[in-house]
């Protein structure tokens, strides 16, 4: 048997897709892994253990507060010194800061703000903050704005906005025959006065859904009353204003549209004129040409209009000529639906989707965030679009980045801009990039390249970029070497690199198994280095506060499912860690019947079982700090080892890895092929102190066995510091044909 070299100089790979075992071929199988459970690849290629997580919060578990019905991890940054996470379950809203629970809320005692976010709402909710505000939006809730005052004192709020866009979900027109209408000018903003009128007043002979039965004193002609609007003035149905739909001068029936919400009768009075205040954000059509959208009354006879097609003079326009186009109503609603998505951009809010218009897009006017209704169509006005192609494209996201971006079920899409053109009502239209479409209740994340993205599927991480080549999107599949890490991945979040030993690290919730698939990007490099998080229990949600990772996790100690809040961090060793000062024994720890790690003074111990009672005793009493928690499975497993040789590969052949050399830095404790590393002189008296940290060439000898898949194995049975740069091993294997 001859020995053989070989060298992994880095795993900047991660853990490759087992679809790709028999990529021999390909460079990336030198830097992969077969299995990296619990461990962070770093940007120069090394390997880290993965950060801990300390106890920060446990929600409620029963009754319909309960997290299992629903909870959200929501970031909020205030400034440079106050950013928060905020965690909703059901008609809650807690407040961590600096991974501390904020108390005693707006001095109500308690440790939550009350919302009207329910817990069927938080998996489809979609936010966006400006300032002290975070907008919350849901498809069943009228916008709601939450305002931070203080650390302490917050307010949540609907949203009442200074005009709501129209939209004729049912559409009609009638003709007006009774009046000429006279116009002040032929474009622009204009007077539309109606002239010759047939208003009328009086007490009705009776009423029915959808009609009302003048006095009989009014007019004999056929649909004289016809486009104009009646209104009950007093008796039954007061208040009520509807528009003349249809009139017979021989019964007196009038037909009105809609119909009454409350019948009137023959105590019913009515008031009949050619305007109404309803009149107002409907339209005017005018032969042989003329469109205006009426924005005020000003009288019954006369209104104010906005031209969206200019009249063709300013004679007056003869009755049977012009016609009130109605039907245009909120297009948001109780009953129609709220807004899907919300963001800011360029100094408009954004609004995309609602129940019954899902693939419409409305932004307010420029600097007004709630006003939404155009009135002179002027570069600052709101605008308004609609994403008509042969799919479905149900807005899920809106993203402010490079240009708007839209993300539906359906494709992606951006809005083109020239230059530094801004966005108005002309140039607000749409180009589609891809048909991938994105998975609902998951949001888009901003990378240094352009946008990510989990497929509607959930089978794959999408990246939405910027091409200078082509001058327009495209989209790539970035998860395509580790598609098997992405389990119905149900959540996402972006922890962005802080410094150079780090790349940006984006996690994604699974739902099959509970478990974390984090990709450590640095698009800039085409570095995307795949890993797996896994716990004692589920992750459910993940959330970054700056630079800060939280999650939700679920947990079951003594038969009992339990949810908690928990924050990662480089100095817990355990997960749901709880830690101390000087002490003996720890208590109040919710991991009944659990056994956990114990470290004290920075050594560990042996694992305690958590009593019924909550508590654990030490084997020592630490004198400075303690922490004890659950351990942390830390598995890292190579690619089945290959080498080529000029007679061809060693694929099928039977191997044997004698020497192993490993490069580490800042490592206290390793194993490798189960034989552990020592990192401890023997010569040294004080035993008792923590590990010391080693950085350099670890050499494991004497592997044994012979077998067609050698791997190298590297793991962890303690809970101490581990990274991992290099492997360096020789191999035995027969080299001739």
């Amino acid at each position: 048997m001859a020995r053989f070299v070989n060298i992994v100089t880095n795993f900047s790979t991660g853990e490759l897709d087992p679809l790709l075992r028999s990529r021999v071929d390909q460079e990336f199988y030198n830097n992969a892994l077969a299995k990296a459970t619990n461990v962070l690849i770093q940007p120069q290629g090394g390997l880290r253990r993965r950060p801990g997580t300390k106890h920060i919060l446990e929600l409620p578990n029963s009754s319909t507060p309960s997290a299992a019905n629903g909870v959200r991890l929501v970031s909020f940054q205030f400034s440079v010194t106050d950013s928060y996470m905020l965690c909703f379950t059901h008609l809650r809203m807690y407040v961590i800061k600096n991974g501390a629970v904020i108390t005693n809320i707006n001095g109500s005692g308690n440790n939550y703000l009350t919302t009207t976010i329910t817990s069927d709402m938080v998996d489809d909710m979609c936010w966006t903050q400006s300032a002290d505000t975070l907008i919350v939006v849901h498809p069943d809730l009228q916008p709601l704005r939450i305002t931070r005052t203080s650390d302490s004192a917050w307010t949540a709020a609907t949203i009442t906005f200074d005009s709501i866009p129209k939209y004729a979900f049912e559409l009609d027109s009638h003709i007006h025959v009774g009046s000429k209408l006279s116009v002040s000018a032929v474009s622009g903003n204009v007077e539309l006065t109606a002239t010759n009128t047939h208003n009328t007043s009086g007490t009705a002979q009776a009423g029915s859904a959808n009609t009302i039965t003048l006095k009989s004193a009014s007019s004999a002609t056929d649909d004289i009353y016809v486009g104009m609007f009646i209104e009950i003035t007093s008796g039954a149905g007061v208040g009520q204003t509807r528009l003349c739909e249809d009139y017979n001068g021989t019964t007196k029936v009038l037909e009105v549209h809609p119909a009454w919400t409350t019948a009137p009768n023959n105590t019913s009075q009515y008031d009949i004129t050619s305007f109404k205040a309803a009149a107002v954000n409907q339209y005017i059509n005018a032969q042989p040409q003329g469109r205006a959208r009426i924005v005020e009354v000003l009288s019954d006879t006369k209104v104010r209009a906005v031209t969206e097609y200019p009249f063709f003079s300013t004679s007056d326009i003869d009755p049977g000529k012009w016609e009130v186009e109605h039907g245009y109503e909120d297009v948001w609603s109780s009953a129609k639906g709220w807004p899907r998505t919300v963001t800011f951009h360029e100094g408009r809010l954004y609004f995309g989707g609602s129940k019954s218009r899902p693939s419409t897009i409305w932004g307010s006017k420029i600097g007004l965030f709630f006003e939404f209704v155009p009135t002179e169509s002027l570069d600052d006005d709101a605008v308004e679009a609609t994403l008509d192609t042969n799919d479905l494209n149900v807005i899920t996201d809106l993203i402010s980045s490079r240009d708007f971006q839209v993300f539906t079920t359906g494709g992606e899409f951006y809005v083109p801009q020239s230059g530094t053109d801004p966005i108005t009502p002309l140039t607000f239209t749409f180009k589609n990039v891809s048909r991938n479409g994105i998975k609902p209740g998951t949001r888009v994340q901003s990378v240094e390249s352009g946008s990510v993205y989990i497929q509607r599927q959930g089978k794959s991480l999408n990246e939405f970029v910027f091409t200078d080549t082509q001058a327009t999107y495209v989209t790539q599949r970035i998860s395509l070497l580790a598609g098997h890490l992405l389990k119905n991945p149900q959540r996402i979040a972006l922890r962005k690199a802080s410094n150079t030993e780090e790349a940006d690290l984006l996690l994604m919730t699974n739902t099959t198994d509970g478990s974390i698939a984090a990709f450590s990007m640095m698009r800039s490099q085409q570095i995307t280095s795949p890993s797996e998080f896994t716990t004692d229990g589920e992750f459910i949600d993940v959330g970054v506060d700056v630079n800060t990772i939280y999650a939700v996790t679920k947990r079951t100690f003594n038969g009992t499912a339990r949810y908690f809040v928990e924050m990662f961090g480089f100095e817990y060793f355990t997960d749901c860690a709880f830690v101390g000062g000087a002490a003996s024994t720890a208590t109040s720890l919710p991991h009944i019947g659990k056994a956990l790690n114990v470290i004290t003074d920075g050594v560990p111990q042996s694992n305690e079982t958590v009593s019924g009672g909550g508590s654990v005793t030490f084997d020592r009493a630490s004198t400075t700090a303690y922490e004890v928690g659950l351990p942390i499975t830390v598995y890292v497993k190579t690619m089945p080892v290959e080498i080529k040789l000029q007679t061809g590969s060693r694929l099928g052949f039977k191997k044997r890895i004698v020497e192993i050399n490993a490069v580490v830095n800042n490592t206290q404790h390793m194993l490798i092929n189960n034989n552990p590393v020592p990192f401890r002189s023997f010569d040294n008296p004080l035993l008792d102190e923590a590990e010391p940290v080693f950085t350099g060439i670890k050499r494991v000898n004497g592997v044994l066995g012979y077998s067609r898949e050698q791997s190298i194995e590297v793991s962890q049975s303690l809970p101490l510091s581990m990274t991992l740069l290099g492997l360096d091993y020789r191999v035995a294997v027969h080299q001739g044909t």
